[in-house]
């Protein structure tokens, strides 16, 4: 220990004596949370490299779910496609709904 954490050490004992230990102690794990909370939020903590690559991982397998997706959504939209061609068909090509 040197000097600087010794001073701290007394500046933090009178407030233990004083308050009770169980709110210093949580009031400096308040502080070690936050710290840490600011490091991520601003990237200190995560390798600038690690979070690209993970962008990228997901930008890939986003691609993947929405061909997946279109892929089985087609024969649905076909269906519907053709619905909606009928149903023009089926009013004689007027497309004025009549509240039926």
């Amino acid at each position: 220990m040197d000097s600087n954490d010794v001073s701290n050490l007394e500046k933090l004992l009178p407030l233990a004596d004083k308050y009770g230990l169980a709110y210093v102690v949580s009031l400096v794990l308040l502080c070690i949370v936050i710290y840490f909370l600011r490091g991520i939020a601003r990237g200190d903590l995560v390798p600038r490299e690690l979070l690209d690559r993970s962008e990228e991982d997901r930008d890939r397998l986003q691609a993947i779910l929405d061909k997946e997706r279109a892929d089985f959504m087609a024969p649905t939209l076909e269906v519907l496609q053709r619905l909606k061609v009928d149903h023009q068909t089926a009013q004689g090509g007027n497309a004025e709904d009549r509240g039926g």
